[in-house]
């Protein structure tokens, strides 16, 4: 058999590489010694699974056909190590030491693939674990191995007169754990390529097996999408999914999870040209998605009007609120989700702006303008591109024009699972008004004037959340006050109040926070009804009745304030919490009379 002598580029770097570390003056130092990698410890990667995005970068720009990520156990259930096992060009010997020196990378301020800094595998690695080490071998050469150990820097162990040195590699097979997994899995003894083993863990996201498989394999789904069909990853035995956080390509994760699909909204490729050339030196490419308001609910709750936040959803809302924002890809790898600047969409709301989904994929030749982070996990858009966004590829019209389409969508499934006919609590309120025997309480030029701006802050919201001109939604919502006095609406605000009322123009309103025990253990609670929510409802409007009807600066309304934050609402969420922990005996009669409700 002959083998193949064509150069390989990647290898080729490494040589050049290897001859400049030996020829200069900088050698094989680690640069500043114990603080600076302590510091390289607090990088700040945003999870494990960036973190290891670094190694996963490196194999495949060296060629991986596989990337498995392995788990080594000392004893019991909980990872001791993990290994990235990729079967690439490999690394030389002398690249092998090369790789866990900052700054020594083959591929500086590359603008093809992933890699910019030669900082990547040293500082994810020391960023989770204490110790690293990387083994690697290619066609020509034997397994060899290099280490980092973070203890053994500090304890001056690698302090040679007043500079700290990388120790030699040596040559050394990976350890039996790693053959043996990749037996389990099929795989065939690695004829080159590398293995990076982290031990000592102890800034790894989650210790327990089993669930750090699952983080992993989520995040590394969406963030190696592009790349998983070409490049296979696994995680601990089980292939990881490409999942697109849009959910608009068929076949990845939790696209067809139920029968509710995403809505792709028209695309928008923008060319990004030199200032002063005027030659093209990079694209941006934009995708827009819209969900329906029924799609991050499991079959069973997709036409109730208020689902039970953490009984009735299902997969796909992790997702969707963890990329909540614009997602921006360099050359198709994700890097970062970034809130956009107020001035175009104001403050994003964590429950229905989750509805809608843009991506914008820049190609790294457009760096410069994104000021992308040594660790690839953040950027930062120019003025410049925000201002291209919004001109050129029109991305806060098209999210105002998704958010409008998502109201009128969720109001068809409001209206079809209530029915048009008023809320029995609001037409039990009414109706008990023509009894009550006190005075309506007069009304005074404060509460008219909070009354006054309340209505004119709900106009402004709902202008800038549609796009719809100022005066149309002052009408449309004077006329929905002239015939309902009483609204009651839902909002997510953790922390905050298991409740709160207003006076909006002419209608009084009741906001119920889903983010409350209160909503999800009695409101919405199991063995709930209809009847026991409209109870609830007129006990919370009762009490708001009494607050609202005091002026502003009153003792009264005071009074509500405070006991409504401080006192009622925690004492509330403790006591939930307990009540949850008791086994409750119900009767039978009572089971049935509750159906029956």
């Amino acid at each position: 058999m002959t083998m193949d002598t064509t150069p390989i580029p990647g290898i080729e770097a490494q040589h050049d590489l290897i001859r400049h570390l030996e020829g200069s003056q900088f050698g094989w130092d680690i640069v500043v010694g114990d603080a600076f990698v302590r510091g390289m410890r607090d990088i700040g990667y945003k999870s494990t699974a960036f973190a290891l995005s670094e190694l996963f970068d490196n194999s495949v720009q060296a060629g991986a056909g596989h990337i498995d990520l392995l788990f080594g156990f000392d004893q019991g259930h909980k990872p001791t190590k993990i290994a990235i096992v990729d079967d690439g060009h490999g690394m030389v010997p002398a690249m092998v030491r090369a790789s866990l020196v900052w700054g020594a990378g083959t591929r500086h301020n590359n603008r093809v693939g992933f890699g910019k800094y030669g900082y990547g595998l040293p500082s994810a690695s020391v960023s989770q674990a204490r110790r690293v080490t990387v083994y690697s071998k290619t066609e020509s050469t034997d397994w060899t191995s290099a280490y980092l150990d973070v203890d053994e820097i500090g304890d001056g162990k690698w302090t040679s007169g007043n500079r700290i040195e990388m120790p030699k590699e040596t040559q050394e097979r990976p350890p039996r754990f790693v053959f043996d997994e990749l037996k389990r899995l099929g795989r065939a003894d690695l004829d080159h390529g590398t293995v990076i083993i982290w031990e000592n863990l102890d800034r790894v996201d989650l210790r327990q097996r089993d669930a750090l498989r699952g983080k992993l394999v989520t995040e590394i789904g969406i963030i190696y999408r592009n790349y998983l069909l070409d490049t296979p990853i696994s995680v601990d035995g089980q292939v990881v999914e490409p999942c697109d956080p849009l959910f608009l390509t068929e076949g990845f994760r939790y696209y067809d999870l139920d029968e509710d699909r995403a809505v792709a909204y028209t695309p928008a490729t923008l060319e990004v040209a030199d200032k002063q050339t005027g030659e093209v030196i990079g694209r941006m490419r934009v995708r827009f998605s819209r969900f329906p308001a029924s799609f991050f609910r499991k079959p069973e709750a997709k036409a109730k009007p208020r689902p039970n936040p953490r009984r009735d959803m299902n997969e796909r809302l992790g997702i969707a609120d963890s990329n909540n924002g614009i997602i921006f890809l360099r050359n198709g790898r994700q890097i970062d989700v970034v809130r956009p600047p107020r001035q175009h969409l104001g403050v994003l709301n964590a429950t229905t702006d989750r509805f809608w989904a843009v991506e914008v994929d820049f190609e790294a030749t457009l760096d410069d303008y994104f000021s992308i982070t040594t660790s690839k996990q953040q950027v930062t858009p120019s003025d410049a591109i925000w201002d291209m966004l919004k001109d050129k590829a029109g991305i806060f019209a098209a999210i105002n024009q998704m958010k409008s389409d998502y109201e009128k969508n969720a109001k068809v499934i409001r209206e079809a699972a209530e029915g048009e006919d008023k809320k029995p609590s609001i037409a039990a309120l009414e109706e008990a008004k023509k009894f009550q025997t006190q005075k309506a309480p007069v009304e005074t030029p404060v509460r008219k004037k909070e009354a006054d701006e309340n209505f004119k802050r709900e106009v402004d919201k709902k202008a800038k959340e549609t796009g719809i001109d100022r005066s149309l939604i002052e009408q449309e919502l004077t006329a929905q006050q002239a015939e309902n006095h009483y609204a009651i609406e839902f909002e997510d605000l953790p922390g905050a109040p298991f409740y709160r009322c207003i006076q909006r123009g002419a209608q009084r309103v009741l906001f119920v926070n889903q983010a409350h025990r209160f909503y999800s253990d009695l409101y919405m609670g199991h063995g709930t009804n209809p009847r026991l929510r409209a109870a609830l409802e007129v006990l919370l409007l009762t009490l708001g009745d009494a607050e609202v009807n005091a002026d502003p600066d009153s003792e009264r309304r005071t009074f509500y304030e405070r006991e409504r934050a401080s006192v009622w609402s925690p004492n509330l969420d403790d006591t939930l919490k307990s009540l949850g922990h008791i086994d409750l005996v119900t009767s039978p009669d009572s089971a049935e009379a509750a159906e029956a409700a």
